[in-house]
């Protein structure tokens, strides 16, 4: 006789990948085996694996340790479409580090963190746009409510809407859509272009110095729409990662709006990764050629160096707040 329970109190959702795992023991024979039951979402629906671990009564500790190996070897085993095995499981360490350093803070420690983190976020996203406001004047401006010297409204306007942005995306739960994108581009140009405020754009679009051309107006609301489609097709091919960066940078190549394409972007890249429990990513101003010139690849359909780009940038905002150790002293993987 086979008697079969699961903890089913310990099972968990492993949100990046649509996993639940749980621990499963079997009574074969008067023998207690134990197993790890790994559902996974795939794009032909649902896909069970199974690992034995032992027998008898196994601690919880090693359970917990087992769990994380198994999960991090399916991550890893994984074929995707433009992200390397290698990157898929560096991405995962990256992710596990951030979740185990940021859950172990206490709560003032978190929120002191948390503003850090996306005041630098907020400076760095306005700066490739061309907003002259230092990190130092960013805070003043997003955290104390203090208006620099010299600064035109427009600067203020863009540093306390990127703010309210954020706040917007980290309480927002339905998943993406065109309202959502709209809605967001409202928040961006609030005060600042009301006329085109949550508005695609009704003319053609230039970048200053560039030979780059984007669609005409008139094709816009239906890239859009298509964009929104190729999104939810293909959220159980891809990785989140990938999810999130390429739809970023799709985006940037249709450029719906007359101004804040970038901004609109970066916040929509990380809202994806938020929904799919990974860090947001600060893309920093001081790679601002490398990043366009890896969006520029990206318009063309290559996709690699983007999301090169972006896996080294999450492992340098790690680093930067010191919850990862810096390469060349510990490897980001331990």
């Amino acid at each position: 006789m086979i008697v079969i329970w699961a903890q089913k109190h310990k099972a968990y959702k492993l949100c990046p990948h649509n996993k639940l795992m749980y621990h499963e023991i079997r009574k074969i024979k008067g023998k207690t085996q134990n197993y790890l039951i790994s559902n996974q979402r795939g794009s032909h629906g649902w896909i069970k694996k199974s690992r034995f671990i032992g027998y008898g009564k196994i601690s919880k500790d090693k359970i917990s340790y087992l769990k994380k190996k198994f999960e991090i070897e399916l991550v890893s085993s994984k074929k995707y479409p433009y992200l390397t095995k290698i990157q898929a499981l560096e991405l995962e360490h990256l992710r596990r580090a951030y979740f185990e350093k940021t859950n172990a803070l206490s709560k003032e420690e978190f929120e002191q963190f948390e503003i850090s983190y996306f005041t630098e976020l907020t400076y760095n996203s306005n700066s490739i746009e061309g907003n002259s406001l230092s990190l130092e004047e960013t805070s003043l401006v997003v955290n104390e409510n203090l208006v620099p010297e010299g600064k035109t409204l427009r600067e203020i306007y863009e540093a306390k809407n990127h703010t309210q942005a954020i706040s917007f995306l980290k309480s927002y739960k339905p998943d993406l859509d065109e309202k959502l994108i709209l809605k967001l581009h409202a928040i961006i140009l609030n005060n600042i272009s009301e006329r085109f405020a949550g508005r695609y754009r009704e003319g053609t679009v230039r970048i200053f110095g560039s030979d780059i051309r984007f669609p005409d107006a008139e094709k816009v609301p239906q890239l859009m729409r298509n964009l929104i489609y190729w999104y939810h097709q293909h959220r159980k091919e891809y990785h989140p990662f990938e999810l999130a960066v390429i739809l970023s940078t799709k985006l940037v190549s249709i450029h719906p709006f007359v101004d804040g394409n970038g901004r609109i972007s970066r916040l929509l890249m990380n809202f994806i990764l938020q929904k799919n429990k990974f860090p947001w990513i600060n893309v920093y101003t001081k790679q601002r050629a490398e990043y366009l010139q890896a969006v520029r690849k990206g318009n063309e359909e290559e996709y690699v160096p983007i999301l090169g780009f972006i896996v080294n940038t999450l492992r340098e905002n790690l680093e930067s707040f010191k919850l990862i150790s810096e390469r060349g002293k510990h490897d980001s993987h331990h």
